[in-house]
């Protein structure tokens, strides 16, 4: 068909198309402190916040990580209340990871009010859990999760989807722009 590109099975073709494809990454390596991805992990268990960070630190830099214990808390973190009414020690999150299983305010409900709220819907969720259960894994995606990751049971493996995750949410696809909360109550307006 006239205008449609034609796929090439010539070898010289596909490395040249190879040696182009890195050149749309993002650059972490370059990007300054107040340029930092920042990733934000809601679990109620310390020592998954840590083993997560640790898998972090071992495929990338250039990201912001912090670790809030339940809902309830992440939900005060995106609205700056209390300890988290401070930008500088509580930016907005570029990603959330977000385990479901927690006191006080369950990840999905988190996952609701985030996606129900226009100054939070375009964060990125990514739920990390360790429920297999297919009932989940379906109300996760109808409530708008962008990716459902299974927690896994060795560190190598929990390294590895890390690293998978890093590099397809913030090396390959591109982010929404950094904005900060407004005041005032929840679809009063978007982030700014």
């Amino acid at each position: 068909m006239p205008g449609i590109p034609q796929c090439s099975n010539d070898p010289s073709e596909k490395a040249k198309a190879r040696s182009v494809a890195p050149g749309f990454r993002q650059n972490l390596s370059q990007r300054t402190n107040r340029d930092r991805v920042v990733l934000v992990m809601v679990d109620d268990d310390e020592d998954d916040c840590l083993l997560v960070e640790e898998a972090l630190k071992l495929v990338s830099t250039g990201w912001s990580f912090r670790c809030v214990s339940d809902g309830a808390e992440m939900m005060d973190y995106l609205t700056r209340v209390g300890h988290y009414s401070s930008p500088e020690t509580s930016p907005v999150p570029d990603l959330i990871l977000l385990d479901l299983n927690m006191p006080k305010m369950g990840g999905r409900e988190v996952l609701k009010r985030v996606k129900n709220d226009p100054r939070f819907r375009a964060i990125p969720v990514v739920i990390l859990t360790t429920s297999r259960e297919m009932e989940d894994v379906k109300a996760c995606y109808a409530l708008g999760a962008n990716s459902y990751i299974t927690k896994l049971p060795s560190f190598d493996e929990l390294v590895a989807a890390m690293k998978t995750m890093i590099e397809y949410w913030i090396e390959v696809a591109t982010l929404p722009p950094k904005k900060s909360p407004p005041a005032g109550p929840p679809g009063s307006d978007t982030l700014s």
